[in-house]
């Protein structure tokens, strides 16, 4: 196997990382990411395959979905081997996920840094490869400008100790890949790193949109208007509002992000400490209670909900469907009570909702109506805008925004 010296290649790196309970989103130097939020532990290396030199280009075209990782950080608790994405999802060992029911906060789990590490590393050594061609013969250096985020409920708690971890006193994190005949570290030295409110970076990402994303925007709010109540607004005049609600559905929390005046408002932003999760969970229990489905996990569960069924598998697929349609519907009605609670503190003051997050395409059916029902009934002659954004728009949102923070992280020359 080719191996070359890194030379006096030096590896910056940009990183805007939203590690959600589903999956982390992120941008890694403009390029995008996204995987599973899920690891596999290796206890057992008995069978342990090395990448041959034949195999290493197809290695390194799909790096996050074949690593094999272990860290040495604050970070991280231990240092047991990790396989990730597509190989974590189809291995015969059990997945470490986000609890959604747990009330432990991301920045006391092990798994977020196991996360942010390894997308971080997976880029580095795919920019040395782009460089090279080649593995390197000695340890990949990195330094690292990180934004990334917490739910809102957990941010004035831990955010201080959550981001000098990833400081780590100016002390480097190692990522060891187990994949090659030798193993090969690359050492991450995190020079800033801002720790965002979840929903207030996404809010960041919908003010920094381009055209297109605003003329999607205003496109989106028409539709739920069919009636030409909106004909006249603006993706601009939406983004811009001064004051506004954010609902950034995630798979274990959700978030209201208020901006009062422009600017986020920490003292009326909640968080709700359950999320699409719990939905899939309390189905997930269901379905394997009811009719004996074997589903390991809820991300084993979403994925099959997202794949576009066979002929073999349509009365299966319709069964497991009615079910979380049914667990969404009673979620939904938990979730407009929690909106509720917002509007009677803050509800005169706002101009537009925004709902997003990976959550909000599943719970579409159930929560818009509830949520134009519940907006009507406090009073207000104003018409209030309500923009209701796909999941898929909803993840460029934060990984736009976690971006644009980091790279305000960069010293300019």
């Amino acid at each position: 196997m080719t191996t070359k010296k890194q030379n006096d290649l030096k590896i910056n790196v940009v990183s805007g990382l939203d590690l959600g309970n589903g999956y982390v989103k992120g941008n890694n130097d403009g390029e995008m990411v996204s995987f599973p939020s899920v690891a596999a532990k290796l206890y057992n290396t008995t069978n342990d395959p090395k990448i041959s030199a034949d195999e290493l280009p197809a290695f390194m075209s799909n790096i996050i979905n074949n690593m094999d990782l272990s860290f040495a950080s604050p970070l991280v608790r231990d240092t047991v081997r990790r396989v990730f994405g597509e190989r974590a999802m189809t291995s015969s060992f059990s997945l470490e996920e986000f609890d959604v029911f747990s009330r432990q906060s991301k920045a006391e789990v092990d798994l977020s840094g196991v996360l942010a590490l390894a997308s971080i590393a997976a880029h580095v050594l795919g920019l040395y490869w782009k460089n090279y061609n080649a593995l390197p013969d000695t340890t990949i250096k990195a330094n690292v400008a990180l934004a990334t985020a917490l739910p809102i409920g957990e941010f004035k708690k831990h955010t201080q100790a959550y981001r000098e971890a990833y400081l780590n006193n100016g002390k480097h994190h190692t990522v060891t890949f187990h994949n090659f005949e030798s193993p090969l570290s690359i050492e991450i030295t995190f020079d800033a790193v801002y720790v965002a409110n979840e929903g207030e970076a996404a809010q960041y990402g919908l003010m920094l949109g381009g055209d297109m994303f605003l003329n999607m925007i205003a496109e989106t709010a028409r539709k739920r208007f069919p009636n030409g109540e909106l004909d006249e607004i603006t993706g601009s005049d939406l983004v811009t509002a001064k004051n506004t609600l954010g609902i950034d559905i995630g798979e274990g929390t959700i978030d209201f992000a208020v901006f009062t005046n422009g600017k986020f408002n920490s003292d009326a932003s909640t968080t709700f400490q359950q999320g699409y999760g719990n939905v899939l969970e309390t189905a997930l229990d269901r379905l394997r209670n009811e009719a004996g489905y074997p589903y390991n996990s809820r991300k084993e569960l979403s994925e099959f909900l997202t794949q576009t069924p066979s002929i073999l598998t349509r009365k299966k697929w319709e069964r497991v469907q009615g079910v979380v349609r049914e667990e969404a519907a009673k979620f939904s009605d938990q979730l407009i009570n929690e909106v509720s609670k917002v509007f009677s503190r803050r509800g005169s003051f706002v101009e537009v909702v925004f709902v997003y997050g990976g959550g909000a395409t599943p719970l579409d059916e159930s929560l818009f109506t509830r949520l134009q029902t519940l907006i009507a009934g406090f009073g207000d002659e104003q018409l209030l805008p309500i923009v209701y954004l796909d999941s898929n728009y909803s993840r460029f949102l934060n990984e736009h925004g976690l971006y644009q923070l980091a790279e305000r992280l960069v010293p300019k020359n």
